[in-house]
């Protein structure tokens, strides 16, 4: 896994060599049971496999060894594990092809990382509630195209926020990834003559079995989930980005937390960057960059060839890894979110009531009718103060006094339905 020790969570341990070996043997010990089950292997040999197949007895070392000499990392598990049952060695792995160990191996290894990163983003959107309701009020200037726009509050920007988290959130918990396989070399049960070994097999795993197979599990399960993680890293990116340009110098409205001993330039001592909000853009670009892949591994030829296998030791541990890390950046970040009250009042006044034309519009329109107050109120937008330039304006003065001008201006006056939006979509996660 590239750089991957820098951005470690505690899914490094589930897509561990170690891990993944002691499930390889967990799969292996419980298909000699279902064997012995269904009567294809002697009471003895299964007890043997019982005791002696773990990492006790098998070692991991060994396998390796054995790869050396025969270059199949799947085989050299079976003939670890057949060394160390003697005599029963050769019941070892009885009917399988190598993918109906790995694609249940993998079944287990998802499922864990699926329930970790679910885990994490609960907290998250728990985070980002408490954010939205604390700041449903928080009025603060809305930008579109970059430029200002009318006035929105912080309650909206943070239930925003949530609403995204919450979509993405179910496409995950839909991406179902507990699967498992024991079906044969091209998915006909041959090897075994029923269908009864993988449904023990399952049921010891708490897996779940596909209708068909071929000699692998459908990618378009694994191309659901990856997708799921990039659709999540993609709403953090999204957020990630808003943290960052409200962090702007100019802007100032927000700012990432900054310790007494963090740096933020070898060379420019002033500098306080949003480093962890880019670190979440920048591998959010490397998790859906990994979509691609997982769909070009679904073309699979014939009943199966060996592309997809090298780019997933890379992509569903690195995805499911990053995602979580990102994840555990984002609540980080929004735990220690600095709201630069001050500079949010002075960005919401900074155009002088310009900010709240629309709502003199629409309160023109019965006057003079919408467009020509919508003409009438672009030239005067064009005044350095825009406040004044309208009350000076003899058109407007006929029907509006200076101090409704005022009310009507006023930005705190023009949030709409803000508040009951961000309300609802906080009891929409309840």
């Amino acid at each position: 896994m590239l750089e991957i020790n820098r951005y470690k969570t505690s899914l490094n341990e589930i897509f561990s060599e170690k891990k993944k070996f002691e499930f390889q043997l967990l799969v292996e010990k419980e298909l000699a049971y279902a064997n012995f089950k269904l009567g294809k292997i002697p009471k003895e040999a299964n007890e043997v496999v019982q005791a002696r197949c773990n990492s006790e007895h098998v070692k991991l070392e060994r396998v390796k060894e054995i790869e050396i000499e025969i270059h199949h990392d799947l085989m050299s598990v079976v003939l670890a594990i057949s060394e160390q049952c003697g005599e029963y060695g050769g019941f070892i792995h009885l009917g399988a092809t190598s993918y109906d160990i790995q694609d249940t191996v993998r079944g287990l290894q998802l499922t864990q990382a699926k329930k970790t990163i679910l885990e994490t983003l609960k907290k998250t959107t728990k985070i980002v509630t408490e954010l939205a309701a604390e700041h449903k009020n928080l009025v603060c200037i809305g930008r579109t195209h970059g430029a200002h726009a009318i006035p929105t509050t912080y309650g909206m920007k943070f239930g925003n926020f949530l609403n995204e988290l919450i979509l993405a959130k179910e496409v995950l918990e839909n991406a179902k990834v507990n699967y498992g396989k024991m079906s044969g070399a091209v998915g006909t049960y041959a090897s075994f003559g029923t269908m009864e070994i993988e449904k023990i097999v399952l049921e010891k795993l708490n897996l779940e079995k596909q209708p068909i197979t071929t000699q692998i599990i459908s990618r378009v399960l694994y191309s659901k989930y990856i997708f799921a993680l990039s659709l999540i890293a993609t709403v953090l990116d999204h957020f990630a980005r808003e943290i960052r340009n409200l962090q702007r110098t100019e802007i100032d409205e927000i700012r990432e937390s900054f310790s007494e001993a963090q740096v933020g330039s070898s060379t420019m001592p002033q500098k306080r960057n949003p480093d962890k909000s880019e670190r979440i853009c920048g591998l959010a670009r490397v998790i859906r960059g990994y979509v691609q892949t997982s769909m070009d591994n679904i073309c699979s030829e014939h009943e199966r060839d060996l592309t997809n296998s090298s780019s997933e030791r890379i992509i569903l541990s690195e995805a499911s890894i990053l995602t979580h890390f990102i994840l555990l950046e984002m609540n980080k970040i929004l735990q220690s979110l600095y709201l630069n009250l001050p500079k949010i009042e002075k960005n919401l006044q900074l155009r002088k009531g310009a900010q709240c034309a629309e709502h003199l519009m629409i309160r023109m329109a019965d006057k003079i009718g919408r467009q020509k107050a919508h003409e009438l109120l672009k030239k005067l937008s064009n005044e350095e103060d825009f406040m004044q330039a309208v009350k000076n304006n003899t058109v407007i003065s006929q029907y509006f006094k200076e101090e409704t001008i005022e009310e009507i201006l006023d930005p705190n006056n023009y949030v709409g339905l803000s508040t009951q939006i961000v309300e609802e979509i906080i009891k929409s996660d309840d």
